[in-house]
């Protein structure tokens, strides 16, 4: 503690010294908060000389990305290549293209799914307030997984048992065993992709049910903003977007 490590120097809070506090976080930042909430404590009691100070700790987060060669060739060979579990080929599919979450996926089951109205044979995906349509390819594999599931489970992704969903630590290790070694990398690297071709983050968070926030902070990463989608938008009249016609052509056979 922070009050032990003051001590054992022999100092006491009221000649804390700025220098004494850095010395400790070097070797405790993972108590820089709690350290921080109790120097304010002391500081509004005047129990420390004001000018020590811990600044709040910043979460950071993880950016690195899968390469668009690696994580489309991938969803490539997983959409087309029949020697994988078909589960395999649909969760991988969903976490390389759209960025998904294991944890999330786990959790999906036969009422998430959606029939085209218009269109035979795609089939989508019920995530955030709009539907995600996938593409035709992915379609067929999602149909073929709902097909041969084992019966009475509602879940697209089961585990050991029928009324259990696979864990999400199953699922990544899967997914490693086919060559996707780090799923936070393939969805950073699908998100990366996703929100440089869709203008409008809310449009993305609507359709993946992803927060605001994520959306927000991957657009900015991309160096976008909402100014060039009222720009464009302004141009021309605008259909309603679906994911399976973003960045089509990078997944499309030569």
């Amino acid at each position: 503690m922070l009050l032990t490590h003051i001590r054992r120097r022999g100092n006491t809070l009221d000649n804390l010294t700025q220098t004494l506090v850095d010395r400790w976080l070097i070797a405790n930042n993972s108590r820089q908060n709690q350290a921080r909430s109790f120097l304010l404590w002391a500081a509004t009691c005047h129990l420390i000389p004001r000018s020590v100070a811990i600044a709040s700790a910043t979460r950071t987060v993880d950016r690195s990305i899968m390469s668009d060669a690696d994580r489309i060739l991938t969803a490539l060979r997983l959409e087309t290549d029949d020697s994988e579990h078909i589960t395999d080929h649909v969760d991988g599919c969903l976490v390389l293209q759209y960025g998904l979450r294991t944890d999330r996926l786990v959790k999906l089951t036969t009422d998430h799914v959606l029939v085209h109205p218009e269109e035979p044979g795609i089939l989508g995906l019920q995530l955030g307030r709009d539907p995600l349509w996938l593409r035709p390819r992915l379609s067929t594999l999602l149909q073929q997984l709902i097909n041969e599931r084992r019966p009475r489970t509602p879940y697209l992704f089961p585990g050991l048992r029928p009324n259990q969903p696979m864990t999400s630590t199953t699922l990544q290790r899967r997914l490693a065993r086919l060559g996707i070694p780090s799923t936070s990398k393939a969805r950073n690297g699908a998100w990366l992709a996703m929100v440089g071709a869709v203008q409008w983050k809310k449009m993305l968070a609507d359709l993946l049910g992803a927060a605001d926030g994520t959306a927000h902070t991957w657009r900015q990463l991309n160096g976008g903003d909402r100014a060039s989608y009222v720009a464009s938008a302004s141009k021309r009249s605008m259909p309603r977007l679906s994911l399976n016609r973003v960045r089509r052509s990078s997944f499309e056979n030569p």
